[in-house]
């Protein structure tokens, strides 16, 4: 009976500290429940918003587009051109005769200075494109447009035009200066240097172009 007692007495002093301590522990859970309510969500940052390009930009890129294309189209026949200047200067070398071929080399070798010049003003104009490119579609369809133009005038100069002004030039170089005219070795030599510094201006405007075609890439 006495340990009975014992017991009894011991059950009702444990069980409300037990009680007491399961109860603090709810009453933490809940705290710590309310608290993490109270942590707002983390708020995605808003998409940066791109500037538009500006329309002058546009209109330079465009007009640049032109600009070269015009080139490219004005040297398509420059090979045949060139062959047909040698041919004529075979053709009086072996002892024929042409009365307009010394004003014909001479017009070529002035219209090959001219080209020489647009292709020099050229290369700068896409010097400055590269510093005020921008990522956008518009832009980037009128770089490619450039970068086809910029390498088959590359290529056009490379393979064919240098090669053509070189050969027409040893055969004048052939041919005594009395039969031929005194000044055909000049305007020779000056066709076939400015073909040759229309083909380094060529090759960086073929570089250029590439890079301004992966500088407005979207």
């Amino acid at each position: 009976m006495k340990k009975v007692l014992l017991l009894l007495l011991v059950a009702s002093v444990v069980s409300p500290a037990y009680s007491l301590d399961f109860s603090l522990m709810k009453i933490k859970a809940a705290d710590l429940a309310v608290k993490a309510e109270a942590v707002p969500a983390p708020v995605p940052p808003a998409p940066v918003k791109e500037d538009p390009v500006p329309q002058d930009l546009v209109y330079k890129f465009q007009q640049f587009k032109n600009d070269l294309s015009r080139l490219e189209n004005d040297t398509t026949w420059l090979r045949s051109d060139i062959d047909r200047l040698e041919a004529d200067a075979r053709r009086i070398e072996q002892g024929g005769s042409n009365a307009f071929f010394g004003s014909d080399l001479r017009r070529m070798s002035m219209d090959m200075s001219r080209r020489s010049n647009d292709a020099q003003r050229l290369a700068m104009e896409m010097k400055n494109l590269l510093t005020l490119a921008k990522k956008d579609a518009r832009l980037n369809q009128l770089a490619s447009d450039m970068e086809w133009s910029a390498r088959d005038l590359d290529n056009r100069f490379q393979f064919e035009v240098q090669n053509a002004a070189q050969n027409l030039e040893w055969t004048v170089r052939r041919v005594d200066p009395k039969v031929i005219g005194y000044d055909a070795q000049w305007n020779a030599s000056d066709l076939s240097r400015n073909c040759r510094d229309i083909q380094w201006k060529t090759r960086d405007l073929r570089w250029d172009a590439q890079e301004l075609v992966r500088k407005t890439q979207p």
